[in-house]
């Protein structure tokens, strides 16, 4: 072929090019004016929404759970009794009783109800309760002669002669008794089960009445004890009273029944780790504030069967103040924002999937919500929120910081189930989200 006649049939191409794309602009065009109404901007506003990247979401499946609501309070354990043992008679120390192990009673050592701790030397006392029990003797005797006396001749005797000797038999009686009972208490013995937790007497030593001689603990059972404001004494008498009925009723379950508290040791074991929480129950709320802190004495009962609790340990009690149906959802999967708070859930949508002005089908997308929470409890590494408050599923746990109401999203992972999490820091409360987290604590009434 001429090269003329190539590059005639190349512009023919050409220009057959120009005027199939310019047909097809104006057709698209022309489609665009005829659907400028409001269905027509949103199938276009779909086509790019679609088109365009979306955030990368990470989500959870959360469902209600009964959940404790606890505040978390620090005291000092103390023994549940302390006795302060001494000889009710002066004497000197004869013998100390012996330990299990044969070896003389000391600091720690466990002892028994009835169990001797040490012996005065009872020479002195077994001589007067001889001497005592001669004087009476000869009371009695008298006493019986002067009756045949005056039974034979009632005008032998008068009867202020039978007055003073029945008077000489009451002394000698009493003599007896009180010979008796200081020869008993020449020795010291436990009035409990219990640990000696100070030893103050050797043998050879001379004690005077009531020195203190031994002081025991009682320790199968031991007091938690902690100091509750003003501000939060009100919630765990209320939740007193309402065990207190349970219990009366029996209505609930075991756990409405009991005042509950967690109970974990400050300290840690050799490999850095926190012991085990101790259930423990209220026993005692003060009625007074003690008069220079101003704060009431809160008592915790905690079983101390292994004997390994000691008084003076520092322990940490979160008090159950409620249980409540509740979501737990991770504190850091909620946003907090001046003085609300709020979540991110995630709802399937199916949406019409355009490619020009050609329908490629449909698309299934996934759409973020926000939740505002109203009512919620902050209970440190979680929020509690009431059932009743609104209904979750899918929560957004990592990646809402950087996602908008109703912005289409892309998950990447879903797990199943609550996470469960200990409450670590005390409870705080709001209604609307009026403080971020780590703010002054927060309280309302749910």
């Amino acid at each position: 072929m001429p090269q003329p006649a190539q590059q005639l049939l190349r512009y023919t191409v050409l220009t057959v090019l120009t005027v199939f794309a310019a047909l097809i602009m104006w057709q698209v065009s022309r489609r665009n004016v005829v659907t400028g109404g409001p269905q027509g901007r949103q199938q276009i506003e779909s086509v790019s929404e679609l088109a365009q990247s979306r955030p990368i979401v990470a989500t959870e499946s959360f469902r209600p759970q009964t959940s404790e609501i606890t505040a978390t309070f620090s005291g000092k354990i103390h023994p549940w009794e302390t006795y302060r043992l001494a000889f009710e008679v002066a004497g000197r120390i004869k013998a100390i009783g012996t330990s299990q192990e044969d070896k003389p009673l000391d600091d720690g050592d466990r002892v028994t109800t009835g169990q001797t701790l040490a012996r005065l030397d009872d020479r002195t006392f077994k001589a007067r309760t001889s001497e005592a029990i001669a004087s009476l003797e000869e009371a009695t005797t008298d006493m019986n002669r002067i009756r045949e006396l005056r039974d034979r001749n009632p005008r032998a005797v008068t009867e202020a002669e039978v007055q003073e000797q029945l008077t000489e038999l009451a002394m000698a009686r009493a003599q007896q008794e009180i010979a008796l009972k200081n020869l008993e208490d020449a020795v010291l013995t436990s009035p409990v089960d219990s640990v000696i937790s100070r030893r103050m007497v050797n043998v050879g030593e001379s004690v005077q009445a009531n020195q203190t001689a031994f002081e025991l603990v009682e320790n199968d059972n031991m007091l938690l004890v902690v100091d509750v404001p003003e501000s939060q004494i009100y919630d765990l008498q209320s939740r007193a009273r309402e065990v207190a009925q349970n219990d009366r009723d029996q209505t609930g379950d075991s756990e409405d029944r009991v005042f509950r508290a967690h109970v974990v040791l400050e300290g840690h074991n050799r490999f850095g780790r926190q012991r085990p929480a101790i259930e423990g129950e209220i026993y005692h709320i003060a009625q007074v504030a003690d008069p220079r802190t101003g704060l009431f004495e809160v008592e915790i009962r905690i079983s101390n069967e292994d004997h390994s609790l000691r008084a003076g340990m520092v322990a940490t009690a979160q008090i159950v103040t409620d249980r409540i149906e509740a979501y737990k959802i991770p504190e850091t999967a909620v946003i907090f924002r001046g003085r609300e708070a709020y979540v991110f859930t995630v709802e399937n949508e199916t949406r019409p999937l355009k490619a020009m002005f050609w329908d490629a089908g449909m698309a299934d997308v996934q759409k973020a919500h926000r939740v505002l929470l109203s009512r919620w409890v902050d209970q440190g590494s979680h929020i509690l929120v009431p059932a009743d408050e609104c209904t979750f599923d899918q929560i957004v746990v990592r990646g809402q910081q950087r996602i908008a109401n109703g912005q289409l999203v892309r998950v990447i992972e879903q797990e199943s189930g609550n996470r469960q999490q200990a409450p670590a820091n005390p409870t705080r409360f709001s209604e609307s989200g009026t403080h971020p987290p780590g703010a002054a604590q927060r309280k309302i009434k749910l």
